[in-house]
């Protein structure tokens, strides 16, 4: 028998009418409750593991989570398909299973956010692909590890529509333990676009993520359509891959970290590249490679306030088709790792107050000084601007801004702020050489670490488990209106006394309202919560209650602002 509760928390007749949650543990309870659900309602699943559950969501704007992050665990042939537009698919593990030649995840519809989501060692052809009808889709906090099969596809697919850009974002996940070769097997942890796509705008963002022992591919990000944004990301331990600009044109790899792997970034292909802002050490091959492939001829790429130091060499690509229009300004070399710091110059780079210490392999051109740069390590190991440093206050003008693509986040396009986002001088006489200011002894370190990326429960479990302990909070809630406007009312209704908390994520996972804990008296109190100045979009609040200062029960509840 189907059961129907109101907000996670049991049937309360006066609040029946409103935005409803419906409890379910098995494929055919879903899908009859899917056929019943309003705009705003929430889906939740039963903490335990379920074998063979295939998903087919195709209704639009629902909330559909694990009962317990991360305790609904699908294994087996489990699949997904998003169809429905406005869709929260929330909290889940998909675990040691196998969909053959299928798709673990797949979605076509838009305004989608997929957050908390651990997939490991499953065997598929994709672990997740979204679709070229598809806009706006957010993956957050999730976890891809460990394909089993080894198969020529790559991990995460985002497609690029010919006609319209995506919006993508991918942000705070973490890739990690893929097996393979390192040759181009195809096992990217993500593939954006298709050879076919090159010259097609995706306008997707891939931020503040964690890549780590990305083996089954040379190329840990392949990127194949035009307009994306890579920044704040931190490639870390990958022995035999890098990201690699493949076909399409104006990518942006900005404040990222490379460190102690085979390589930083392969620019193969394309035009109008921007590589700023980013810190790359101990890489054993090569630092920033232009490999320049000639299908599609590189020209106008652009190299800029960079720190690299104890790297493999960086290759300048001469050959028969050269690059061209190929820019270095406000950079730091130093210690390569081989004898040179530089390899195959063409002697048509241009050259912009950048610093190297160490041989460079060519004959010194203007614009290249060859002096130590006088860096420091700090608390944490990473190398930053000595007080006597001869980087500090050298800058120089003849880089080129970064571009604002439309409706993407905001870019720092005149390089105002450094890697830390820390402020550099108006003045450009006044900014330091390298992806730092002076001083940040103690600010240098990755965004992106195995700590703060992926979901916030354990992902290291087994398919023999069976039941998960929850608890149930001695509260209920109804919020409305749903589809709200300006302003939106919620509810608690307490068995007993509790001190209650209340914060408001938007899509991005950011809190946008924060409400002071309260004392919950036994019986019914309302909170406003204004939305007057938030776009429209779809919100999760977060109700929380504490005994002895921790955390006694929780309750997410979705809200569309219109």
């Amino acid at each position: 028998m189907m059961r129907l509760i109101l907000l996670l928390c049991g049937v309360i007749a006066a609040f029946t009418g409103y935005s409803t949650t419906y409890i379910v543990d098995s494929e055919e309870m879903f899908h009859d409750v899917q056929e019943e659900a309003a705009a705003g309602d929430s889906i939740i699943w039963e903490s335990g593991e379920y074998v063979h559950v295939e998903l087919d969501i195709d209704r639009d704007s629902l909330y559909i989570s694990a009962m317990e992050l991360g305790a609904t665990i699908f294994t087996g042939t489990s699949a997904v398909d998003i169809s429905g537009d406005h869709i929260v698919f929330r909290g889940f593990q998909f675990v040691e299973g196998d969909v053959g030649n299928g798709d673990i995840v797949n979605i076509t519809g838009s305004h989608i956010l997929f957050t908390e989501i651990n997939i490991r060692a499953f065997e598929s052809f994709k672990y997740l692909r979204v679709r070229e009808s598809s806009q706006y889709v957010t993956i957050s906090y999730c976890n891809f590890e460990n394909r089993i099969n080894l198969d020529d596809q790559n991990i995460l697919s985002i497609l690029v529509s010919n006609n319209q850009p995506g919006y993508h974002k991918i942000q705070y996940c973490s890739f990690k333990n893929f097996d393979g070769g390192g040759r181009d097997d195809g096992i990217e942890p993500i593939r954006i676009g298709l050879s076919t796509q090159a010259d097609r705008i995706s306008r997707t963002l891939v931020e503040y993520c964690y890549f780590t022992q990305c083996n089954g591919d040379g190329e840990i990000i392949s990127s194949k359509a035009s307009q994306n944004v890579y920044r704040y990301n931190t490639f870390d331990d990958n022995p035999l891959a890098e990201l690699v600009l493949r076909h399409g044109s104006e990518a942006i790899v900005y404040g990222n970290f490379f460190l102690n792997g085979m390589g930083g970034v392969r620019v193969r292909e394309g035009q109008q590249h921007y590589i700023y802002n980013n810190y790359f050490e101990n890489l054993q091959q090569r630092a920033i490679f232009l490999q320049n492939d000639d299908s599609d001829r590189l020209d106008d790429i652009n190299i800029a306030f960079n720190t690299i130091v104890n790297c493999g060499e960086v290759r300048l690509g001469r050959g028969a088709d050269e690059p061209t229009n190929v820019t270095f300004a406000n950079n730091i070399f130093a210690d390569p790792k081989d004898s040179n710091l530089f390899q195959d110059a063409t002697g048509t780079e241009q050259w912009f107050a950048n610093i190297a210490l160490g041989s460079l392999g060519f004959t010194m051109p203007t614009g290249l000084t060859e002096e130590d740069p006088l860096l420091t390590q700090n608390s944490l190991g990473f190398f930053v601007l000595d007080a006597a440093s001869p980087a500090i206050d050298a800058a120089q003008d003849g880089f080129k801004a970064l571009p604002q693509f439309e409706g993407m986040d905001a870019i720092d396009t005149a390089l105002e702020l450094d890697i830390m986002q820390q402020t550099r001088p108006t003045d450009i006489a006044m900014r330091d050489i390298g992806c730092t200011e002076y001083p940040s002894i103690d600010t240098l370190q990755p965004y992106a670490t195995e700590d703060n990326t992926g979901p916030h429960y354990d992902t290291d479990v087994s398919t023999s488990v069976t039941e998960v302990n929850r608890t149930s909070q001695p509260w209920q809630t109804r919020v409305y209106p749903s589809p709200a406007v300006d302003q939106v009312t919620v509810e608690v209704v307490a068995e007993e006394v509790v001190d209650l908390s209340l914060r408001v994520y938007d899509g991005q996972g950011r809190v946008v309202r924060t409400l002071p804990t309260w004392r919950q008296m036994v019986g019914s109190t309302s909170r406003v919560i204004p939305l007057v100045d938030l776009p429209s979009g779809t919100y999760l609040l977060r109700l929380e209650s504490s005994q002895h200062g921790r955390v006694s029960g929780s309750e997410t509840i979705q809200v569309i602002k219109i």
